[in-house]
């Protein structure tokens, strides 16, 4: 089975529905991580953003739970 092809920050933050800088943020925050692709490090992997997803949907769910 295949990766799939890792993400731009660009593609990251129109998913995230952010600004580019707020996921270089998230990158420094080390909320998601990085692989380095040749020339153009700064490529998300698609499973880092979905883990990233899972645990802000965690955090939503258990900051409304009393």
């Amino acid at each position: 089975m295949e990766w799939p092809a890792p993400l731009t920050i660009r593609e990251v933050a129109a998913e995230l529905g952010c600004s580019e800088e707020d996921v270089r943020a998230l990158i420094r925050d080390g909320e998601l991580q990085t692989v380095a692709c040749g020339i153009r490090p700064g490529l998300v992997p698609r499973h880092q953003l979905d883990a990233y997803l899972r645990r802000l949907q965690y955090r939503l769910t258990s900051s409304t739970t009393p």
